[in-house]
């Protein structure tokens, strides 16, 4: 069995939210204090809404791996702004790993633990690039559980595209999962793969909560989420392909300890 990973909203909270992109705000920010006299909070907003307009424009024209390059996005944007800071992204997360700006979701540990000791294989595959992740990774000590890290850097393509999950398989796999939070990138994306998606989310309904990860997928409550997740990635129109009703996950799960009984249902599937 093979079972790959996104990072983000599945395993780890990383440094960016919280220290390395006020940190990118604020600085540049200061430039369009003193040049347009904005209020230094609005400036703060005005860069981080440029940063992400810069992230979508790539989306949109194709450079799918660039809008994951967060050093050259900033570079651009304070270019942009007319600022003289520097930036060295990699730097800024290490900087920020630490256990006040990053942490591991729960049972990310010990669900990783029980399945390296049934003997699955685990692999990441991240639109995050590798001098990003990894120290989040080795800072919250979940690195060495996966042999294959796989980034768009290393293959030339993001989620949701098939080459960056194929990238992890070796050999023949009885079953291959992928556990993700974004219902285009980690359920659409893995399920035209070949993988069956478990798609995260934490936030379900008491009446969906209740019901079992291959049964949530198939509730009507279900259908609001499918609608706001599809809405709420960076740029589904970069995707004209993908359409909501295509993106049904196999299974849904709340939380990680869940994904243990998942695998056990899909082993007893193909048995």
């Amino acid at each position: 069995m093979l079972i790959t990973f996104d990072l983000d909203g599945v395993l780890q909270v990383n440094p960016f939210g919280r220290g390395v992109f006020p940190e990118v705000r604020k600085e540049i920010g200061k430039t369009l204090v003193a040049k347009e006299g904005l209020e230094p909070e609005e400036a703060s907003r005005k860069v981080m809404k440029m940063i992400r307009d810069e992230a979508k424009r790539r989306l949109l024209s194709g450079d799918h791996v660039g809008a994951y390059d967060w050093d050259d996005i900033v570079r651009v944007v304070g270019e942009k702004v007319g600022s003289p800071a520097r930036f060295d992204v990699e730097q800024l997360v290490i900087k920020y790993c630490t256990p006040d700006y990053i942490s591991s979701y729960p049972y990310a540990e010990s669900t990783l633990t029980q399945l390296a000791d049934m003997g699955v294989r685990l692999a990441v595959v991240t639109n995050g690039f590798y001098k990003y992740q990894n120290p989040v990774m080795e800072g919250l000590g979940l690195r060495h559980f996966f042999e294959d890290f796989i980034t768009p850097e290393m293959v030339g393509t993001v989620k949701p595209y098939a080459a960056i999950y194929h990238a992890t398989i070796k050999g023949e796999h009885s079953l291959k999962l992928h556990v993700g939070d974004t219902i285009i990138h980690d359920v659409w994306g893995a399920a035209r793969a070949g993988f069956e998606p478990v798609w995260v989310v934490h936030d379900l309904p008491d009446k969906v909560a209740n019901l079992l990860p291959w049964e949530r997928p198939h509730s009507r409550e279900i259908e609001v989420f499918m609608e706001k997740s599809f809405q709420s990635d960076l740029s589904p129109e970069a995707y004209p392909e993908a359409k909501v009703e295509d993106c049904r996950p196999v299974y849904m799960i709340k939380d990680l300890a869940e994904l243990l009984t998942v695998v056990e249902y899909a082993k007893e599937k193909v048995a």
